[in-house]
């Protein structure tokens, strides 16, 4: 038990006389040490919680004057726990105007006989604060071995938040990654996990969080495992003032749980695949059949309008950005909706509300190492839409250096060439082309090169040599020819060639190529791959 004043006049070989008893309850409130000090005004040296010893060497007998005055009133204010005047050293008995302030300031006023010593009571003061010490730790150590012993049990985890629960004299609470609580000590808690706002809201791994409300002392731990995952959310609490709940037995407490739930870890890898594929159903646009499991998901799913991301990047960086979603690690805003996510072939998906949608981003952007496609506003049926407006914002940051993308966003989005990397569009141009690549037109000969009816490659008659400027090359005409968007004269004034000769060029490279110049779609592809092929090569 803490040293306390009463217990201090219990003591008889002190023989302490207590002559003002102070604010009630105050003779039972801890002291946290001792201090002798004959100081006018020795506040400055008290942090608070102090029993001040003094003889009274510099204090008047009668009117207090200027300097006491306010003597009692400031020691008050500093929050000492009594004061002991030592009798029979400058005073036969305390001053009476002390007497006054002691009781008009709720102080306790014990005398101090004169064979008695300050340090005698240091002493008394010092032991009880060691055996405080002492107990306080047997306490402890007995109470994590009731705890140790929890591990043991059919039901490990039930186990611990009930014997931690018995054990603070209080109430604890078990949440999931998704924030429902899944362990509770009562059927009925005193406090709903919703109301405790930042309290619940985690920046950082195993982080704690410690707040008072409706009258209960509260703790809340963020169990994770030594990977780094998140497992779930202790919360305690204990009727009273800030500070008088076990926090070393809940944090004892966390640790063990941490243990037990990380022992069941493919639950939590089979959380993370229920997810995925519940993302997916969403996206497919099947979210009528996710809700009735979006509570113990996500928490909920969040209002319309709706917006989609797509978060690409490092597969730890999307294992962070996963983190920052999960229910009471919003951090980023206020009163935000609930997010539904996954992780779908390497990439991780969100459906947020539109009007949180800024928030999110910008959480997400924190993280130089994703990039965020967003789509334009939808509604829950609309969503396979929103998803590929997403993924195309998405390819598009990419290749333009971009860390972010709304669909629309910007000038030129959405064409291909901003939506695919350059590399994969000069693959796809040069395989597209690589049947003319050898085909060069003679103009005073014919067309050289590629392959015959029979399928050998053609080849120039024996007495031909290339004349300076009178040869083409097939992929320069047809990219004259798409240019001019297949009219004939246009290309034939272009490249100087007769019209006719024009007809004779394409009928060869569209034969070569194996396809239907007429065709729009083939038409689109030709044109993109005259854009970004490498032929011709120059020499």
């Amino acid at each position: 038990m803490s040293i306390t004043l009463n217990a201090l006049l219990e003591q008889r070989s002190l023989h302490l006389s207590l002559v003002v008893e102070g604010a009630p309850g105050s003779l039972d409130t801890p002291i946290s040490w001792v201090h002798s000090s004959e100081s006018i005004d020795p506040t400055p040296y008290l942090e608070g919680g102090e029993l001040l010893l003094l003889t009274g060497l510099l204090m008047p007998e009668g009117d207090p004057g200027e300097d006491f005055r306010l003597y009692v009133d400031r020691l008050a204010h500093c929050g000492i726990r009594g004061i002991g005047f030592g009798v029979g050293v400058h005073h036969a008995a305390i001053p009476e105007w002390l007497v006054r302030q002691c009781e008009a300031s709720d102080v306790p006023l014990f005398s101090v006989p004169l064979e008695i010593s300050f340090i005698a009571i240091t002493k008394m003061i010092s032991r009880g604060i060691a055996d405080d010490k002492q107990q306080g730790f047997a306490r402890l150590y007995r109470n994590q071995q009731q705890l140790l012993r929890s591990v043991h049990t059919l039901d490990p985890v039930s186990t611990i938040v009930s014997k931690t629960a018995e054990l603070i004299g209080g109430w604890v609470a078990l949440l999931n990654p998704a924030g429902t609580v899944t362990e509770s000590s009562h059927r009925f808690l005193p406090i709903e996990m919703s109301a405790l706002g930042d309290a619940l809201t985690f920046s950082v791994l195993g982080e704690a969080k410690f707040v008072a409300m409706r009258g209960y002392d509260i703790a809340a731990f963020h169990i994770a495992s030594p990977a780094g995952q998140t497992l779930g959310y202790l919360v305690a609490g204990y009727r009273g003032e800030k500070g008088t709940l076990d926090h070393p037995l809940v944090a004892q407490a966390a640790a063990l749980l941490s243990l037990a739930i990380s022992s069941s870890a493919d639950a939590s890898r089979a959380l993370g695949r229920l997810r995925a594929a519940m993302m997916r159903q969403c996206l497919e646009g099947g979210a009528e059949l996710v809700r009735p499991y979006a509570s113990d998901l996500w928490d909920g799913m969040p209002a319309e309008p709706l917006t989609v991301l797509r978060v690409t990047g490092e597969q730890e960086a999307l294992e962070t950005a996963q983190r920052l979603f999960e229910p009471f690690r919003k951090s980023l805003a206020k009163n935000m909706n609930p997010a539904v996510f996954g992780m779908i072939e390497s990439d991780l998906w969100v459906v947020i509300s539109q009007s949180n949608a800024a928030e999110w981003v910008e959480g997400l952007l924190r993280d130089s190492r994703v990039i965020v496609g967003q789509s334009s506003g939808c509604i829950w049926r609309d969503l396979p839409r929103a998803r590929h407006e997403a993924y195309q914002a998405a390819s598009e940051a990419m290749t333009s250096g971009m860390q972010s993308l709304r669909y629309g966003q910007r000038e030129g989005a959405g064409s291909l060439e901003n939506m695919v990397e350059p590399s994969k569009m000069r693959a796809f141009a040069d395989l597209k082309l690589a049947p003319i690549s050898s085909l060069i037109f003679n103009l005073a000969v014919g067309p050289h090169g590629g392959r015959g009816e029979d399928g050998k490659a053609a080849v120039p008659p024996d007495d031909w040599t290339e004349p300076d400027g009178m040869s083409l090359h097939a992929v320069d005409v047809l990219r004259t020819w798409l240019e001019c968007r297949g009219k004939t004269e246009e290309v034939a004034r272009t490249l100087g060639i007769h019209r006719h000769t024009v007809t004779k060029y394409m009928a060869q490279i569209g034969k070569a190529l194996s396809v239907d110049l007429a065709d729009p779609q083939v038409i689109a592809e030709l044109w993109f791959a005259c854009k970004f092929t490498r032929f011709p090569e120059k020499n």
